[in-house]
């Protein structure tokens, strides 16, 4: 079994929104400001707790936020800085 290396994950707790409501911009629990390119590579590394990769129907990847069944962890919901 192979023994993965421990590291503190942040969190997703606020975002910025274009003109048409799509998600352009996130801040991180520890304060730092990804735009949506950074903040992808940040949860296809594993570094972002509430977030996951996918590939769209547009083939693009994007990001989403984990589905524990609670609206206000949707990151669209997050509040906006």
């Amino acid at each position: 079994m192979k023994k993965e290396k421990q590291t503190k994950q942040e969190k997703f707790v606020a975002c910025r929104k274009n003109s048409d409501g799509t998600l352009k911009e996130f801040k991180s629990s520890s304060g730092k400001v990804y735009d949506y390119e950074q903040a992808l590579e940040a949860v296809e590394a594993g570094m972002i707790a509430n977030a996951l990769p996918f590939t769209g129907r547009d083939g693009a990847r994007h990001i989403r936020g984990v589905n524990d069944g609670n609206e206000n962890t949707n990151l669209s919901n997050l509040k906006e800085f």
